[in-house]
């Protein structure tokens, strides 16, 4: 069992970017197993609307200074962020530089990237684009949407930017910024629990969210060896049930997973 939990870590350690030690458990969480392969998350924007061009850049700058670093340290305790720093690259477009106010859609069912707190938003998605646009020096105002929404948005002019648009949701219709997340889906159990690997799941119950259904669904053989599905409306919610003995593991993606653990 010591070779196939070694040999889970170091797959998973690629894709979160998580020491060993801090790879199998932590935060009271344990990743059982891979689920799904990786993809990125992208912010996106109306095509050919230059704001593309002023966040790209601003978040080249960002990355360069190590601002970037911090915040997802902050988040997910190690640096998930992997954008490629360009301290200069902002200086081409600074003598046209607009001064706006950009409207921002988020989902804030998506904790840790987006939700709402004490009637105010949080989340490390909120974090990262307040740093852009402070520094450009543009006002912010917060939208929330419905992710799978995220064109239909941009299209009614709701929003200026969607947040966290995941790889597989990506349009030739729509401009986007370099990817700043990857992950992956993991199964995700209480490190106490007798939950060890995916077999352990068998006849057992597995929580996710409603808007994950399709993930789990891939694959469709290991949803069949399960004794039940109960489906949750967000990221918390779904933790929280883990927490409570309401179901014996999870469905989650690797980033929701490293803020969990921690």
């Amino acid at each position: 069992m010591r070779k196939l939990r070694t040999i889970v870590c170091a797959a998973l350690c690629l894709v979160l970017l998580l020491p060993l030690d801090g790879c199998s458990s932590g935060g009271g969480y344990r990743i059982v197993d891979e689920y799904s392969g990786e993809g990125s998350y992208y912010i996106a924007f109306r095509k050919g609307d230059r704001l593309h061009e002023y966040v790209t850049a601003a978040m080249q700058v960002l990355a360069a200074s190590n601002t970037f670093r911090s915040l997802s340290t902050t988040w997910f305790g190690e640096n998930l962020v992997d954008i490629k720093g360009d301290a200069h690259a902002m200086e081409p477009l600074l003598e046209d530089k607009p001064d706006r106010f950009v409207t921002v859609g988020i989902d804030v069912t998506n904790m840790p990237m987006s939700y709402i707190v004490n009637g105010g938003y949080a989340g490390f998605d909120v974090d990262l684009i307040s740093y852009i646009c402070g520094y450009l020096g543009w006002g912010i105002n917060f939208y929330p949407i419905n992710i799978a929404d995220a064109e239909v948005e941009l299209n009614a002019g709701n929003i200026d930017v969607a947040m966290a648009v995941p790889e597989a949701d990506r349009s030739s219709d729509f401009d986007y910024s370099p990817a700043y997340l990857t992950s992956q889906y993991v199964l995700v159990s209480r490190s106490g629990s007798h939950i060890r690997r995916r077999s352990s799941l068998k006849g057992k119950t597995l929580g996710v969210t409603v808007a994950d259904e399709d993930v789990l669904y891939q694959n469709r053989k290991f949803v069949n060896t399960l004794g039940s599905v109960i489906y949750q409306t967000n990221t918390e919610a779904l933790f929280q049930a883990l927490d409570r003995g309401e179901v014996d593991g999870i469905l989650a993606s690797s980033v929701v997973a490293a803020y969990y653990m921690k």
